[in-house]
């Protein structure tokens, strides 16, 4: 059992379980790609290896079972195809479930990944599951995913670890490249490890030509273009996602992180994170860090706008708009 990054998480969950101090309510939170779902899984096999040093052995029958996904004291929460979770599911499946003993080893886990995209049933599955997060019995432990914990409410939040899932470095999003696609040339790997940045579910969607790839092609246009000082061919750029909410979503999001990235570069601070680092140079070339900071809030702002459901055509011409009057 591997997970790729994240030392310092590993590091500490492993360090708590040894100790006899196991974390019974964890959330960890950062944006899609970074492995947060593993990560769940990963910690869950250090709270059920029956070795209890802190790490999962890989060779415990626990341990297998996980990694077959047949364990049957580790339960995944499913949500509709919208993303939500149905309140009375998590209710029966997860909260009166968890005074019930294990049916193997000494400890059960309940997985809920994503909570936050249930926006419909969120905050009411929270006060849910609430108590059983301020007092979970000794034999149970919980683990929530979300991209942010900002959505969450405090008494949540207070109550449980949160772990932040980080970027890993480009060698060991190579690595797992390497392993998940021997077919693969080292040219398409090396295109999916510059455009994903240390997100492997980002390198995996480029490689695959998922949404990432387009979107990523599609933000890289647009900030090429608006470096070039075209109106036209910026709007142009845009267009590219006509009729296709999520790529405009994605593409104009991940411009969002492009512009981050061309800010700091006029100041040497930070690493490069977005999917095309040619194009943040044009545009460091071109803006001082405080235009860039400025842009960037333009840009949010609109991906804001798309969430909200706005329609997506006015959203392109009030951004292009925006980022040439604004």
């Amino acid at each position: 059992m591997r997970i790729y990054g994240n030392a310092g998480t590993v590091a500490l969950t492993a360090g708590m379980i040894k100790k006899g101090r196991e974390p019974h309510s964890v959330m960890i939170h950062g944006e899609k790609g970074l492995g947060k779902k593993a990560m769940a899984s990963f910690i869950a096999a250090q709270l059920m290896c029956e070795e209890g040093e802190g790490m999962p052995c890989g060779r415990c029958k626990s341990c297998r079972m996980i990694e077959n996904g047949t364990h049957p004291d580790l339960y995944f929460a499913k949500p509709n195809d919208k993303g939500n979770y149905l309140v009375e599911e998590i209710r029966e499946k997860i909260v009166a479930d968890a005074p019930v003993l294990p049916n193997e080893g000494r400890i059960k886990v309940y997985v809920i990944p994503d909570l936050d995209r249930s926006t419909i049933t969120s905050v009411q599955i929270q006060n849910i599951l609430l108590k059983l997060i301020e007092e979970p019995p000794d034999h149970a432990a919980v683990i929530i995913t979300a991209a942010s914990k900002e959505s969450f409410l405090p008494t949540i939040i207070s109550r449980v670890l949160c772990l932040g899932a980080v970027h890993v470095t480009e060698q060991e999003s190579a690595e797992f490249m390497q392993e998940k696609y021997p077919d693969k040339t080292a040219a398409e790997i090396g295109d999916a490890v510059r455009a994903g940045r240390g997100n492997i579910g980002r390198c995996r969607e480029y490689i695959e030509k998922g949404q990432f790839y387009y979107a990523a092609e599609l933000a890289a246009k647009t900030a090429e273009a608006f470096a070039g000082g075209s109106e036209y061919e910026t709007a142009m750029a845009l267009a590219g996602a006509e009729g296709k909410r999520g790529l405009l979503r994605d593409g104009i999001y991940l411009l969002s992180e492009i512009v981050r990235d061309a800010s700091v570069l006029p100041i040497g601070a930070g690493e490069l994170t977005g999917c095309s680092g040619s194009a943040a140079r044009k545009l460091g070339a071109k803006y001082t860090a405080e235009e860039c900071a400025r842009i960037y809030d333009i840009i949010r702002e609109h991906v804001r706008r798309i969430d909200q459901n706005c329609n997506a055509g006015l959203t392109v011409n009030s951004l292009t708009a925006a980022l040439f009057r604004g």
